[in-house]
C-alpha cells in the first residue's frame, strides 16, 4: 500500500492471515484449494476501494509494538519510528523524567515511549474523540501508564506543569498540498494532516507554548515534513530556544527537529 511501501501480494498475505487467523509460516504450507475465498474477498474488495491496509487489518505494528488503528486515527509511519528513538535518546540520562505528547493521535509515541521507560510520567494529549478511543485502547493493550487529557493544542492551558521532554508529531501538510494527497491517505482524518496554509500552525503554537512549561534543561523533539527544516529553525530561534538539531528519515530527508 502507500502508506506502508509494500506490495499488493504482501497486502495479500496479510489479508489471508486475518481472513483466516493463521501465521505466516502456517500460511506457506497451506495449498490454495484449503481457502474458502468468500472469507478474504470483503477484505480485497475493501483494499480495491482504497481503504488502508492498516485500517482494513484493524491493527499496525510501531517500534515493536501492537497498536489498533481505523478510521478516525493516523496510521503510525516507520518514519515516527526515529522520533521515538531519538525522544528515548534525549532522556536517557534522567530519572523520572516528565514527557509529554502532544497531538497523540493513535497513541504510538507516548505508548512506546512510556514502554522502554516505565519510570517516566508520560502524558499524552488528544482532542477528537475517535482518535482518543483509539488511544485509551492502545494505552490499555500495551500495559503502560500514560496520563491521558483532551485539549485542542492550538489552546492549551498555562498551568500544564513543568515537563523535561515535549514531542509531536503534529499536522504539518499545507492545504494545497492535501489536494494531492493519494487515496489512501485521504481516508485518514484531514484534522491529524492539515497544518494550515503553510503547514507550520501547529509548530508555531508548539514552540511558543512548550518554552514556558519545559524545564531549564528541557527538550522539544518535533516530527517534521522533508521540506519544512529551515523554517522550522527559524520558528526555534525566535522563540528562544538553542542546539538546534536535525535528524534524517531512511530515504535522506530531513525528519526530526530536536531543540533545548
Amino acid at each position: 500500500s502507500a502508506v506502508c511501501g509494500d506490495s499488493a501480494a504482501y497486502d495479500a498475505d496479510l489479508f489471508i492471515e486475518k481472513a483466516y487467523g493463521i501465521t505466516r509460516s502456517e500460511l506457506i504450507t497451506k495449498s490454495a484449494d484449503s481457502f474458502d475465498e468468500s472469507l478474504v474477498l470483503p477484505l480485497v474488495e475493501r483494499r480495491l476501494g482504497g481503504e488502508p491496509t492498516q485500517y482494513i487489518l484493524g491493527e499496525w505494528e510501531f517500534y515493536g509494538l501492537p497498536f489498533f488503528v481505523g478510521k478516525g486515527v493516523l496510521i503510525p509511519r516507520q518514519d515516527t519510528e526515529i522520533l521515538v528513538e531519538r525522544s528515548l535518546k534525549l532522556i536517557k540520562d534522567k530519572v523520572n523524567p516528565r514527557v509529554l505528547e502532544l497531538c497523540s493521535g493513535s497513541g504510538c509515541i507516548a505508548v512506546a515511549l512510556a514502554k522502554h521507560r516505565p519510570d517516566a510520567d508520560v502524558t499524552a494529549v488528544e482532542l477528537y474523540g475517535e482518535a482518543m478511543r483509539y488511544l485509551e485502547r492502545n494505552v490499555e493493550r500495551n500495559s503502560v501508564q500514560v496520563e491521558i487529557r483532551r485539549f485542542d493544542v492550538l489552546d492549551m492551558p498555562t498551568d500544564f506543569g513543568e515537563y523535561d521532554l515535549i514531542v509531536s508529531n503534529p499536522p504539518y501538510i499545507t492545504c494545497e498540498a492535501m489536494k494531492c494527497l493519494q487515496n489512501e491517505v485521504k481516508c485518514e482524518p484531514h484534522t491529524a494532516l492539515c497544518g494550515g496554509e503553510d503547514g507550520l500552525d501547529f509548530y508555531r503554537k508548539i514552540a511558543d507554548y512548550s518554552k514556558h512549561i519545559l524545564k531549564d534543561d528541557g527538550l522539544l523533539a518535533l516530527e517534521i515534513g522533508y521540506n519544512q527544516a529551515r523554517s522550522l529553525h527559524e520558528i526555534l530561534t525566535e522563540n528562544g530556544y538553542e542546539e538546534i538539531a536535525l535528524l534524517q528519515d531512511l530515504s535522506g530527508n530531513d525528519r526530526v527537529i530536536t531543540a533545548k
